[in-house]
């Protein structure tokens, strides 16, 4: 039996052009499929499986016109869903005897219903549900729809399958690794926990470092820690951090690596260096943003613990490069935000960040309540459609939208400035004061590496323009005198500003246009429908539902106020987000709930307890009928909580 694995892409997306324009980064996009690659790790060695990545192979439509495949599955991003159901489309089409299946973070975008052409989808994690359906599918009795019921452990879950892709590995910046999923933080604009989890699961050390040894086997430079955050568990990452710096040094050439991450690791100094000392190019940080009430807006409630400022120069005096994530928009923002934030990138020494307009994803806890406060963009408008990274879906409250786009793009055009990077680039090098442990390859790594330092010299001597050669040529020089070790890191820091630059400018013209387009067409702007009621089917299961939260808050809130505010918040979440694909309790749904408690007893922790416990174990009667009428009234209205 055939299967053919489709990660989507098109030739559009802007990240995949901009790193086509740099002829010596020798990729056409930034990182490899992980999903596809882990998918195919899951099925029995009696499938033959194939992989085909858009983004490195282009349009997979003649592929599907083969008409030899059994199942034909796509990969669906949020971003990619266009692209995905056309693939789907032509699947079909071409291929009626074949199941298409689909599975991924953006399933969740789809209707409720598999769309026509869809055979299966699966719902969450692949562990437990892609070989259940090989099995049904062999007995001739598969389901439309597949849920994880618990989350997979991770000790058991196989190496991805990149030599199906060893072809295509030199087209991409990095491979990756996933180390560990869930996070123990909440911001209001993420939806990790319900995908992964609150609390982190891992694999164990000698997997990753398998996982490491096949990819460098397979010629990969640089690996991407896929994790939501490589650090939420400290204990793990420094033990797998110890021994991969052992591998790493094995290498002829040692490997880079980059990750996400949280700004505490800046208090942490083992940390820090155990990072340096085993080649971390770079960490992606979520700082956010500037200002202290915009950051409580967003539930970024670790970032208030710290000078953020101080953090990220603690953090780069290592030669770690941050890679700073800014969020512009929160409804703390006003037009002043846009200085502080370049101040704040200034102050910083920040070479490496990316800022967006704050965008609600669709079923987060920030759409849904600015849904219900009627300031969500109905986004099926051409102009808005599949630009919510520049363009976003929400109304600011304290800027208009044409004075956030305008904003932003006198932002973009302004921070990176060359001259302006450059200082900063400067800056960044001066302040780094540890060397870290990592093998130099000698005379070997330089021979392996010539063609390429050839084409970068050649690149900035012929190719870059009188102002990038002259700035590129004064980074290298000032990080000369540090030591020769921090050559790779000047080629990672300028390759990432001429990405930075190039997109920034992409970015302005966007906004700029698109400011303009608002101004004249501000009739065209549709508010997306404030009403989100209670689905018929939540109602048939109330009884089971709102016991289930019942005795999970009364293990910390008894006290009837706190209980049931609890409970009805914690149902308004799960309403919001699970009420239009909901069919019944059953332990998938369980674990969703689980979550939404644990979410709202996180924000609630301050209240405490009480001693004197004033609710039974079980629900009162009444119970049922109070906390539907209290879900009713929350989700029904603009102004919940008001």
């Amino acid at each position: 039996m055939k299967i053919l694995l489709i990660s989507p892409g098109t030739a559009e997306d802007i990240d995949g052009k901009i790193t086509r324009e740099i002829p010596y980064l020798f990729a056409k996009t930034l990182f490899a499929p992980h999903a596809v690659a882990a998918v195919a790790a899951l099925t029995p060695p009696e499938y033959l499986v194939e992989i085909h990545d858009e983004y490195a192979r282009g349009p997979a439509d003649h592929m599907l016109q083969k008409n030899g495949h059994d199942i034909i599955g796509i990969s669906i991003t949020s971003n990619q869903l266009k692209r995905s159901l056309q693939l789907a489309r032509v699947a079909k089409k071409s291929n009626p005897s074949a199941i298409v299946v689909v599975g991924g973070i953006g399933v969740e975008h789809l209707v409720s219903k598999n769309p026509e052409d869809i055979d299966v989808v699966f719902h969450g994690e692949a562990e437990e549900t892609w070989p259940v359906f090989l099995e049904d599918l062999k007995k001739g009795k598969w389901l439309p729809v597949y849920k994880h019921h618990s989350k997979p452990d991770m000790t058991r879950t196989p190496a991805p399958r990149w030599e199906l892709m060893k072809e295509d590995l030199s087209s991409y910046t990095a491979a990756l690794v996933q180390t560990t999923r869930g996070c123990p933080f909440d911001c209001s604009f993420c939806d990790v926990i319900y995908t992964y989890g609150r609390k982190p699961r891992s694999k164990t050390i000698p997997q990753v470092l398998e996982e490491v040894r096949k990819l460098s086997a397979l010629n990969t430079s640089m690996i991407f820690i896929a994790d939501d955050n490589f650090a939420g568990d400290k204990k793990y990452a420094k033990a797998l951090l110890r021994e991969l710096i052992i591998l790493n040094n094995s290498f002829t050439i040692p490997i880079g690596f980059l990750t996400q991450i949280d700004i505490t690791i800046a208090a942490d100094e083992e940390l820090l260096t155990l990072l340096a000392d085993c080649n971390f190019q770079a960490v992606m940080i979520g700082i956010e943003s500037v200002n202290e009430a915009s950051l409580r807006d967003l539930n970024k409630q670790q970032n208030l613990r710290i000078s953020v400022s101080e953090a990220v120069r603690k953090i780069q005096s290592y030669g770690i490069v941050v890679l700073a994530h800014m969020i512009i928009g929160a409804d703390s923002d006003d037009i002043t935000v846009f200085k502080k934030t370049a101040d704040f990138i200034a102050q910083a020494n920040i070479v490496h960040h990316l800022c967006h307009p704050l965008a609600a994803p669709y079923g987060t806890k920030m759409w849904y309540d600015l849904k219900r406060n009627g300031r969500i963009i109905q986004t099926e408008n051409e102009e808005i459609k599949d630009k919510l990274d520049i363009v976003t879906n929400i109304i600011p409250k304290q800027m208009s939208r044409v004075e956030l786009f305008e904003g932003l793009a006198n932002y973009w055009e302004d921070i990176y400035d060359l001259e302006k990077f450059r200082q900063r680039a400067l800056s960044f090098i001066r302040d780094i004061n540890y060397n870290p442990k990592i093998k130099s390859g000698g005379l070997t790594a330089l021979r392996l590496q010539r063609k390429m330092l050839w084409r970068v010299f050649t690149f900035f001597m012929f190719d870059a323009g009188k102002e990038h050669r002259k700035a590129f040529f004064s980074v290298l020089f000032a990080a000369g005198k540090k030591g020769m070790y921090l050559l790779p890191k000047i080629i990672y820091i300028y390759s990432c500003y001429l990405v930075d630059s190039k997109r920034s400018m992409h970015d302005a013209g966007v906004a700029q246009r698109h400011a303009a387009w608002e101004r004249d067409n501000a009739d065209k702007i549709l508010i997306d429908t404030a009403e989100i009621p209670v689905s018929e089917k939540i109602r048939e299961e109330a009884s089971q539902l709102f016991t289930a939260a019942y005795l999970r808050i009364r293990e910390r809130f008894y006290k009837k106020e706190n209980l049931y505010s609890a409970v009805t918040l914690a149902m308004v979440d799960f309403s919001d987000r699970f009420g239009k694909t909901f069919e019944k309790f059953d332990q998938f749904q369980e674990e969703h709930l689980r979550n939404c408690c644990d979410r709202i007893i996180a924000t609630l922790d301050s209240a405490g307890t009480d001693d004197s416990p004033d609710l039974p174990l079980t629900p009162p009667p009444g119970f049922v009928r109070e906390i539907l009428d209290a879900l009713d009234n929350a989700v029904r209205y603009r102004k919940m909580n008001n």
